[in-house]
């Protein structure tokens, strides 16, 4: 014959078991934490030497929109944070006397962050002389929007500043190879600004004298990591439609990077 437990024995280990398997039910009931979510850029690198860029864009692969830009701190690194999932391109843009690197292709992961590898700048050997008279070294500088040429924009203009003395733009084939090109606009063409005047531009009929010339490219060197760069000599009248002027302009380029 088993003996029954007293009713206040019986109250208390029943309210234990009641007690336990609520805390048992609340333990298995309970969410578990979500993992944090990491914080941090989306983009970092270095440039070298420190100041040799102004800015680094950012471009979007499939818009070819810049999406934003970073300029370099003092110690050369820059970064994109809350950049979209993506392919996207990096352009460099140096101050005068450097070359600009070729652009880098990078894919951000979402809540990853890509590392670009350090990026060396090279000091520019370019040069341009006009007239016989050797020009300040050039910002050299590229433009595109024609669907065939593209502009090399050679100047001493101050980046986000006041034009310079001069400014030299020589539009020129994407494929552009060694050899003789007529300033006529089908195929290359040159403008010249000096100093406040306005552009001396090969295209544009005048009288007594016919706009045009000749630009010959007598080197295209392709050193990577940097982009390619072009060497020759040019000779064109250009006309100045504002003033009704003319002027004939002959010098040389030298290491002009693109």
């Amino acid at each position: 014959m088993k003996k029954r437990l007293p009713p206040v024995v019986r109250g208390i280990a029943l309210g234990i078991a009641l007690l336990g398997g609520s805390c048992t039910k609340n333990t298995q009931e309970a969410p578990t934490p979500a993992a944090p979510t990491p914080v941090g850029p989306s983009i970092t690198g270095r440039i070298q030497p420190v100041g040799a860029l102004s800015d680094v864009a950012l471009v979007d692969t499939a818009t070819h929109q810049t999406v934003v830009g970073a300029a370099p701190d003092g110690q050369g690194a820059y970064q994109f944070t809350a950049v979209r999932a993506g392919t996207y391109d990096l352009y460099f843009n140096a101050w005068p006397g450097y070359v600009r690197p070729r652009q880098q292709r990078v894919t951000v992961t979402a809540g990853k962050t890509t590392v670009v590898p350090p990026v060396t700048v090279v000091q520019s050997t370019g040069s341009v002389t006009a007239d016989g008279a050797v020009l300040p070294a050039p910002l050299v500088s590229r433009i595109i929007g024609h669907p065939t040429l593209f502009t090399l924009v050679l100047s001493d203009d101050v980046p986000g500043g006041a034009r310079g003395t001069y400014r030299l733009e020589l539009s020129l084939p994407y494929a552009v190879r060694v050899g003789t090109y007529a300033l006529d606009g089908a195929a290359a063409y040159a403008v010249f600004y000096a100093g406040n005047a306005g552009g001396f531009d090969s295209r544009l009929p005048a009288s007594p004298v016919p706009s045009g010339g000749t630009l010959t490219v007598t080197a295209v060197d392709n050193p990577a990591p940097h982009p390619r760069s072009v060497s020759g000599t040019f000779r064109f009248t250009g006309t100045a439609p504002a003033q009704g002027t003319q002027k004939t302009v002959s010098g040389t380029f030298q290491n002009a990077s693109f």
